[in-house]
């Protein structure tokens, strides 16, 4: 089916939802979208797995229901990337989708704005693949360039990514294997790779939570930086064990014909990683993801990271 055709519409688009013991947010974010799409789809990850029932999760995902959405469960934690798969088959084989974390926040005119950027760069005479909001949480989404007087991007995060129909068709699955960190662009480069473009909406913004916030201390006293505190932010201790193993899955699975792409973002993430063990609280048990990360990744391992090393990270946040 053309774009064009496809995209004639925010309602012929289908919202899915990846949720893991959700908060009320993710509430908020449902009852937004419903008067935007056809659909609304929730793909609950496994939140009550395990023997260990959430009972305020339950109540949301049962409240997300009861306002019209569709709840999915997975009886396991099977990882953001099934949850995405799930939530696209659910959504059936002529509809387009629109992804979002839990956490995202939208205007009342998100869907709408993405929709038309992708109908008018269709029509203009490009393949449009993806299209992602201009800015997440404050912050301009970075672009590499223009066609048509549309703004390219690279690889926008999977939160608030209209993916249409034959984008879908044309590029498969969310890539399982790599379970968390790296599947938004594991995918968008793929989408690049079948000749696809990836475009940036204008004007919108998505509201998303990038991680805590820290601000270190030396003495006592906040660390100054250039006359200003310093802060970062950061991810949970068993993320970095996902962020440093993907990083090497992905520079095999990308890298051969990117080495510009594969050095810039291994030191991006080796940046990171150094920032956070030096100066972020629980710098034994992050240090041990990153070397059980490098460990696995060289070793080409897959999947759900090791039980019994997640247990400890837990354990020792």
């Amino acid at each position: 089916m053309p774009v064009a055709a496809e995209m004639a519409g925010a309602a012929e688009v289908v919202a899915v939802v990846t949720a893991f013991r959700p908060g009320e947010r993710m509430l908020d974010l449902v009852r937004s979208l419903l008067p935007q799409v056809a659909r609304v789809i929730v793909v609950d990850d496994g939140s009550s797995a395990g023997g260990s029932p959430d009972d305020a999760s339950d109540a949301v995902l049962a409240a997300a229901g009861a306002a019209g959405a569709a709840v999915v469960h997975h009886p396991t934690n099977r990882g953001i990337a099934a949850a995405l798969n799930t939530g696209v088959l659910a959504a059936g084989s002529t509809a387009s989708v629109i992804t979002f974390d839990q956490d995202s926040r939208i205007t009342p005119d998100f869907v709408a704005a993405l929709v038309t950027t992708a109908r008018e760069a269709a029509a203009a005479g490009l393949r449009v693949g993806l299209v992602a909001p201009a800015a997440v949480e404050g912050l301009p989404s970075p672009a590499t360039g223009q066609s048509h007087g549309f703004a390219l991007a690279e690889a926008p995060i999977q939160s608030g990514l209209l993916i249409p129909r034959s984008t879908i068709d044309a590029v498969g699955r969310f890539a399982e294997p790599l379970f968390i960190d790296c599947v938004d662009t594991d995918f968008a480069l793929r989408t690049r790779e079948a000749g696809l473009v990836v475009l940036l909406a204008p004007g919108t913004r998505l509201g998303h939570s990038l991680g805590r916030r820290h601000t270190p201390t030396l003495f006592g006293h906040p660390l100054v930086v250039g006359g200003q505190p310093f802060s970062l932010v950061h991810s949970a201790t068993f993320r970095y064990y996902y962020l440093v193993r993907n990083r090497i899955l992905m520079n095999r699975m990308h890298g051969r014909g990117r080495l510009r792409w594969a050095v810039r973002e291994t030191v991006a993430d080796l940046r990171h990683c150094t920032i956070a063990v030096a100066l972020v609280p629980g710098r034994a048990a992050r240090a041990r993801a990153v070397l059980a990360g490098f460990r696995d990744g060289w070793a080409g391992r897959t999947g759900r990271i090791p039980a019994a090393l997640e247990q400890r990270l837990r354990e020792r946040p």
